[in-house]
């Protein structure tokens, strides 16, 4: 009866996964879908992250520190996620992929997590997307929210998504195009 529930579970998990695009263009580069992860906090299901590069690999080393557009797509599916939790969870990923960050990363890490003023609800999406010389750019809800300058920043950022220590293990695998 157990495994019946997980594999009951399992499909339906699967077949609630949004829709992304095959590619997108960041800045004035076409970038490819590398890969599509679900991020779950306990048994609930919060986002699908959608990870996209200039070409596919599966490198995250390669990808976190790789000077070239790339972008995150998060996708919610959970009802709604309140906008403290969403600076929280922000705030706790910076710590483990930048612990003791410089005053000037520190300072663009706050104006960063500034951005998360409203929950998320399902179908709603957060578009981080990184240009060299430029920065990364944050769109929640289709509203550019602003830029925030820096490759340490971009690093630490998608180290929160693919570094050492991720966010969620399975949305890095299934973000790197390896689930």
């Amino acid at each position: 009866l157990c495994l019946a529930f997980l594999v009951c579970m399992a499909g339906g998990a699967s077949a609630n996964v949004p829709s992304f695009p095959s590619e997108m263009t960041i800045g004035q580069t076409r970038c490819v879908l590398n890969g599509i992860g679900l991020r779950k906090k306990l048994v609930v299901d919060v986002y699908y992250g959608a990870l996209y590069l200039t070409e596919k690999t599966s490198d995250a080393k390669a990808i976190i520190d790789m000077d070239k557009p790339k972008g995150i797509v998060m996708h919610f599916v959970y009802k709604e996620v309140e906008a403290e939790k969403l600076v929280e969870t922000w705030k706790e990923g910076f710590e483990k992929t930048a612990p003791g960050a410089p005053s000037a990363l520190k300072a663009r890490l706050d104006a960063f997590t500034a951005y998360f003023t409203e929950p998320m609800k399902k179908g709603e999406e957060i578009r981080l997307l990184y240009e060299p010389g430029v920065g990364t750019r944050v769109v929640i809800k289709g509203q550019e929210k602003g830029v925030v300058p820096g490759a340490d920043f971009m690093k630490a950022l998608w180290g929160i998504f693919l570094g050492d220590k991720p966010a969620s293990e399975a949305l890095k695998k299934g973000m790197l195009g390896q689930s």
